[in-house]
């Protein structure tokens, strides 16, 4: 099989392997890990370390060359990462079937998970920089992220049916055995991807290449505080509507998929958007967006929870959906060769982000996850101030993000007068030290930069 008709087989395999990804991905997160956790009996300390435990993984992938060395090719490695990571999943229909209802267990299926999967990622990541054409990068992981969505929207509706079930123990049986199924499936189109092998240059990928590269380390900074925030924050949201507000688990599966329906919509305009007006411009949409949800959860109360968290569901889609997509695309774009040691320098940067967000937030919930005071005589969740500094971090993600040197255009406004921009595209799309010419296309500027890395 030629090298082409590999690339494009990859292309679709990876469409399928992420739809049956999805399928233990939701178990791992949202309200479906809490519930999890609350059946294995996890304290509100362990459910932080644990819901970050797979992006704090991600400090292993610098690993991941001598991994390949020992074994002999990427190949391999992504194999035999993904079988692991994906199998061990499996362990958590038996505990459930014979009632070993202990923290550990859950722990310990999280942590092998956490610790293997990141070497199988390290290499899809490199992989899909090199394989996948620049140009058509947003496009193609629009459509990818489209039967991402799709996928989620069963999923979702399918856990949220299963855990509002009265019989817990079958519920959670029905629940592990489908994540199980899923992880396995996903194992399946994992190892059957294309991966060109690097020959002798495997042995020179090092990821001090990727801190010499200052718009690289700058990317890496903004990374760093945005995935801190969102790891920091997202057992707290889980915590506060399921725990503290009560929050039935169908609602919640209801606006997961009312999330995903727009966002399926959400990542075919976005693609085409990012592509022609750059991932840093889509980047800094959503994360404007994202600081009003958190001030969502911040207002959020027992009268208005339902109201609340249907906003809550919109904005999702609208914020995250546009992060989601241009997140590794940008980091694709700042990034140069070898693929792989700029790959394993953002999993360092994101490993460490998210055991500082897990550590940090265990230790902070420790002290507000269950306290109430009364601010003029209303109840007030003190669990709340950690939606405060949420919020500020958010801000401070955006400003970070000004930093990174990038393909940008902005949007303007088109009315009478030319020169107007409207307010909505001034406050999302612009205030960046590196705006450039409406005019110019991406090729255009990519020539540009090479022209003045030239000079250098």
């Amino acid at each position: 099989m030629n090298r082409e008709r590999s690339i494009e087989n990859t292309k679709k395999y990876a469409i399928l392997e992420v739809m049956f990804f999805n399928g233990y991905s939701v178990g791992m997160q949202s309200f479906v890990l809490l519930s999890l956790a609350i059946y294995f009996n996890m304290s509100s300390f362990f459910i932080s370390i644990v819901s970050s435990l797979p992006t704090a993984g991600y400090l292993l992938q610098i690993f991941t060359s001598k991994v390949n060395n020992i074994l002999g090719s990427r190949k391999k490695t992504m194999v035999i990462a993904a079988t692991l990571s994906r199998l061990v999943i499996c362990v958590m229909p038996f505990a459930v079937l014979f009632d070993v209802r202990k923290q550990g267990v859950y722990f310990m299926v999280m942590f092998i998970y956490a610790i293997v999967s990141p070497f199988s990622n390290n290499v899809w990541t490199a992989v899909m920089t090199t394989i996948i054409n620049k140009k058509e990068r947003g496009k193609y992981f629009g459509v990818r992220n489209l039967f991402s969505s799709l996928s989620t929207v069963v999923y979702t509706l399918f856990y949220g049916y299963v855990l509002s079930m009265p019989n817990r123990k079958l519920a959670m049986l029905f629940l592990t055995t489908t994540m199980s199924l899923s992880a396995i499936g996903s194992a399946i189109f994992m190892c059957l991807h294309y991966v060109p092998d690097l020959g002798d240059d495997a042995k020179k990928v090092s990821i001090k290449t990727a801190f010499k590269n200052k718009n690289f380390v700058d990317y890496l900074r903004f990374a760093s505080v945005w995935l801190f925030t969102w790891e920091f924050l997202k057992p707290m949201t889980e915590y506060y509507r399921i725990k503290i507000l009560g929050v039935n688990t169908m609602f919640i599966s209801q606006m997961g998929v009312l999330t995903a329906i727009l966002s399926s919509v959400l990542y075919l305009v976005y693609g085409k958007f990012s592509d022609k007006y750059g991932n840093k411009t889509m980047l800094r949409m959503g994360i404007f967006f994202t600081t009003y949800y958190v001030l969502t959860y911040f207002s959020m109360t027992q009268d208005n929870k339902m109201s609340m968290l249907f906003a809550a569901a919109v904005i999702d889609a609208i914020g995250f959906t546009a992060i989601t997509l241009s997140l590794l695309n940008l980091m694709m774009e700042v990034s140069g060769e070898p693929a792989d040691a700029y790959v394993g320098a953002y999993a360092m940067v994101s490993g460490l982000s998210a055991i500082a967000a897990g550590i940090f937030g265990g230790i902070l919930g420790k002290f507000i996850n269950n306290g109430v005071i009364y601010i003029f005589g209303e109840q007030f969740y003190t669990i709340r101030f950690a939606f405060v500094i949420g919020f500020i971090l958010r801000l401070f993600s955006l400003l970070e993000l000004t930093r990174v040197y990038s393909f940008e255009k902005t949007f303007v406004y088109a009315g009478r007068s030319g020169s107007m921009k409207s307010m909505f595209s001034k406050i999302m799309f612009s205030g960046s030290r590196y705006v450039l010419n409406s005019s110019k296309s991406r090729d255009e500027w990519n020539d540009e930069k090479e022209v003045e890395n030239d000079k250098e």
